[in-house]
């Protein structure tokens, strides 16, 4: 899959790919590289963070609780897979593509998408 027009967004809290604003989060980014791989959507169960917090004070352990309760965890990544990413390697949530790779928003706030290491991060099963 092709993910070029990805490349290069700037972080930016509640924007997404497509917006023409040439920014996203990692949220919004995870959405759409799981729709373009044909599975399910989730950017409007996650509505409700952009409606009741702002960058400064989401608490992003809600990340980690929403993926165990809409999803569930894999020992191994697969493609589609959702990774939870440590803060050290940059945004919080990354997608696993076809050859091993995961888009993600990396420590210079721009989407990259690169191998990592298999213990990276959580990896979590969303099609639901």
């Amino acid at each position: 899959m092709n993910t070029n027009d990805l490349i290069g967004l700037k972080y930016g809290w509640g924007y997404a790919p497509g917006d023409g604003s040439g920014q996203t989060d990692c949220f919004q980014l995870a959405c759409e590289v799981h729709k373009r791989l044909g599975f399910a959507d989730y950017t409007a169960q996650f509505a409700w963070v952009y409606a009741d917090y702002q960058d400064e004070t989401f608490p992003r352990v809600k990340i980690a609780r929403w993926l165990l309760e809409n999803g569930h965890r894999l020992n191994t990544p697969k493609t589609g897979a959702i990774v939870l990413l440590p803060g050290s390697v940059g945004a919080a949530l990354g997608t696993v593509m076809e050859d091993g790779t995961t888009v993600f928003i990396g420590p210079n706030q721009t989407v990259i998408r690169l191998a990592l290491p298999v213990d990276s991060g959580n990896y979590f099963w969303m099609n639901k």
